[in-house]
Parts: C-alpha cells; structure tokens; sequence
C-alpha cells in the first residue's frame, strides 16, 4: 500500500474535518494582490501528507474535541509549516520539491521570500482567534525553535565533523518542534490535564524525531521518483546528516574522507562524487544505525500513548508511528 492511501485510511475517522482545515487553509493563505495570492495558491498546491494537521485533530479527540478551537490552530501550525519551507527553499537554492519547481524557482526568491513573511503574518490572526495565551506563548516559542534550528543548519553546512549532538539538536528545533507544538497545542486547547499536555508533547517531539531521521535516511535510499528530489540531494546542499555521520564513523572511513570533504565544500559537486558516496553510504552500516535510532524514538513516541485509555484514536496515533518508521524501508 502506498504511503498515500495508507494515511488516506488511518484519518478515515477524520476525513471530512481535515477537508475543512484545508479548505480553511487555503482561504485564509489567499490574497488580494494578484502576484502573491497566485504564489500562495502555487505552494499550498504542493502534494503533502497533512501529517501536523491531522495530529493536531488526532490529539484533541484523544482528551475532548473541540472543532472550533482546533480549526485555527491547526490551519496556523500548517501555515507556519509551508512558510519555513519556501524560505528553507531559499536559503537551500533548492528548485524542486516533492517533484514541482520551487516557488523560488517559479516566482523568483524575491516574491518566496515576501510570501512565506506573508504567511507567517496570516498565523498572528489565526492563532488570535483561539482565544487562549498559553498558544500564544506556544506559537511564538516554536516559530522561535525553528528559526533557531535553521540557522544551526547554517552554521553547521559544509562542515565533515558534525557531531551526533548538533545533528539532534537541528532537528529537534527545525522539525519535531513542530510536530510537538500540534500535539501540545490541541491537548491545551480541548482542556487536557498538565500531565496529558506534557504526554502528548512528548509524543509529537519523538514522532518529528524519527519523521526526520527517516527523511534523512530516504534521502540515501529512496529514488527520486519516490520523494521528488535527487538522492544524496541533503550532501549536495553541504548537509551532514545521520546515515553520513554514522558511516563516517565505521572502520573504513578514512579512505572516503576526503571525498565527502570535497563533495560537502564544492558549490556544485560532480554527480559522480555525490552518487559514489551515496552508494558507500548505502553499503554501509550507517543505514541500519539510523534505523535504530529513530525506532528508539519510536518507541518513546508509543510510550507517551500508553499512558491514555485505548481508543480508536489512540490505535491512529499508533499506527502513525509505525508509518513513520517502515516507510523507507
């Protein structure tokens, strides 16, 4: 079964409310200047999983839902979502994703950039709305956390001695911050308890950890068919990332040292070099490593669930795990 209708059959039960936070979505990242509502349309047109969405409604039924209250807050954790990815776009001078050019590479950098800061306004009205100064203080410390985990992507591109540490706390702060922040947010929002906020953060922060991790891992294994973007694409960009820095730590790696050093400093690395690490990488035991870690968090995801009643939500969320984790193998 396809990762499509995979997810396709684990919202099933919330299908119809997700079709109105899209709906909501798109009305509210729409504008009345010409240029900028056709690249508003053009980047919310990006094929995606409607994975922080659909956690967040997941989460507020697992307490009690609360439609209203879930509705802006889902649609502004989304919109935060796409306006750190066409500014990531830039920042990276990527031109594709998930198989579609860029907006960057459609509109120019100049509208991408004005765009994301367009969006990332449109969140203030929303998170305005629900009503509550604890996701407000929630939403700022998280746009916070992601511009914080960019700029450690910065510092720490081209570099070879990337530390496990620094690879963890990137994506800590750029990915699984968000996906915390739905969780978080929905558990406050639908009147959880200190404890089931605390759980269910902690169950969105590992879910995003090992949602990047396997990201990491796809971008070695996966072809580009599969995830719209050229494999060893994150080596291109300068970027260690987990399956890199593990195969650079196996006995063998001396000999290839020298090659990911050029490969990571040179502005456009022969497709060579970049396909022969990639295939090292692949041969190697870095892959399994990864894979091991990111079922560590994996299971500190399941554990945080434990914790609630079962119910059919519960059995989603679950499952939500073990998505994240088989879809690249």
């Amino acid at each position: 079964m396809s990762d499509t209708a995979t997810l396709s059959r684990l919202f099933a039960s919330i299908d119809a409310d997700l079709d109105l936070v899209e709906h909501t979505f798109q009305q509210q990242a729409s504008s009345g200047l010409e240029i900028l509502n056709s690249a508003a349309a053009y980047a919310v047109a990006t094929p995606g999983k409607r994975l922080r969405m659909a956690l967040a409604l997941l989460s507020g039924r697992l307490i009690d839902y609360h439609l209203d209250k879930l509705l802006p807050l889902s649609v502004a954790l989304e919109m935060v979502h796409l306006a750190t990815l066409v500014h990531d776009d830039i920042i990276d001078n990527a031109t594709t994703r998930r198989g579609m050019a860029t907006v960057n590479a459609h509109y120019g950098d100049g509208v991408a950039i004005l765009l994301g800061d367009y969006l990332f306004a449109k969140t203030a009205g929303l998170i305005a709305d629900v009503e509550d100064f604890r996701i407000d203080r929630l939403f700022s410390e998280t746009v916070a956390l992601v511009c914080e985990g960019t700029i450690i992507e910065l510092l720490s591109a081209h570099k070879l001695d990337l530390s496990l540490d620094t690879y963890l706390e990137r994506i800590s702060r750029k990915t699984a911050c968000l996906m915390a922040a739905c969780c978080r947010g929905s558990a406050i929002v639908c009147g959880g308890t200190d404890a089931q906020v605390a759980l269910l953060e902690q169950y969105g922060q590992n879910l995003g950890m090992a949602f990047q991790i396997l990201d990491d891992i796809l971008d070695y294994t996966a072809s580009e068919e599969a995830i719209g973007k050229p494999a060893g694409n994150d080596l291109r960009q300068g970027l260690v990332t987990l399956p890199l820095i593990y195969a650079l730590q196996a006995p063998d790696a001396n000999g290839h040292m020298e090659r990911v050093s050029r490969a990571l400093k040179a502005p456009n690395a022969h497709a060579d070099d970049i396909n022969g690490i990639v295939q090292w990488v692949k041969s190697g035991p870095g892959i399994a490593e990864a894979f091991a870690l990111a079922g560590h968090y994996a299971a500190r995801a399941r554990a945080a669930l434990a914790e609630f009643s079962d119910s059919p939500e519960r059995a989603v969320l679950e499952e939500l795990v073990d998505f994240v984790v088989a879809r690249s193998r």
